[in-house]
């Protein structure tokens, strides 16, 4: 009888151990089960977060279509009105460097106006140098030479001044006293002894040409 209460107390005593090592392995289970979901949690956030670097960095390197035009329109817009506004090259500046082209000559006519082939501001410069005619172009917003063209003349046209006898701006207010609108283009041009300045504007889609005597200070409108 002693010996049977040892043997079940020992079994017992087994059985206990092996409940006890049992709850311990699952206890150990359940933590490696949070720990794991807590790095796979920490993994999925990071994850998430370097894609909203990246969705960030791609915008910055490829900016969106309005971005891409907003920055290409910079400069004189087409429809700006030159009697308020100016293109970034001066007409001196374009002077000079349609003189470079040159190399030689006087200037007998500037002009500033929109270039509806090349979409951009451009002023045209005619240089006579003996009896050889140079016109130059040149883009009004970067001041590069866009194009020149030299041509044989016989022609003997007076050099213009922008400032002498009569300056720009004060052509400018003689002509809009004879007319009204948008200044979309202008010129200072020598022809046949006679230099005078020429200013297009336009009133209501209504064309005006306006032209001033620099000597006479004379002014005649053409609409």
């Amino acid at each position: 009888m002693k010996t049977q209460r040892l043997a079940t107390r020992a079994a017992a005593g087994t059985m206990i151990l092996a409940f006890a090592l049992a709850g311990c392995s699952g206890g150990e289970s359940d933590a490696d089960q949070a720990s794991g979901g807590e790095g796979q949690t920490a993994e999925t956030a990071g994850a998430q977060e370097s894609a909203d670097d990246g969705a960030e960095e791609s915008a910055t390197e490829n900016p969106s279509p309005d971005d891409s035009s907003a920055s290409t329109s910079a400069g004189l817009p087409r429809d700006a009105d030159l009697s308020k506004e100016s293109p970034s090259v001066a007409p001196e500046d374009a002077i000079a460097t349609a003189k470079k082209e040159a190399k030689d000559g006087d200037v007998h006519a500037i002009e500033l106006d929109f270039d509806d082939r090349d979409e951009a501001w451009q002023y045209e410069v005619k240089i006579i140098d003996g009896t050889t005619e140079f016109d130059v172009e040149i883009d009004a917003e970067t001041g590069d030479v866009v194009d020149v063209e030299k041509d044989s003349t016989d022609d003997k046209e007076k050099a213009v001044d922008l400032k002498d006898p009569m300056a720009f701006d004060e052509a400018l207010k003689l002509a809009q006293e004879k007319a009204s609108g948008r200044l979309d283009g202008w010129k200072l041009d020598s022809d046949d002894d006679r230099i005078e300045y020429q200013f297009d504007f336009d009133d209501d889609d209504e064309e005006i040409e306006v032209s001033v005597d620099v000597e006479s200070k004379k002014v005649s409108v053409d609409d």
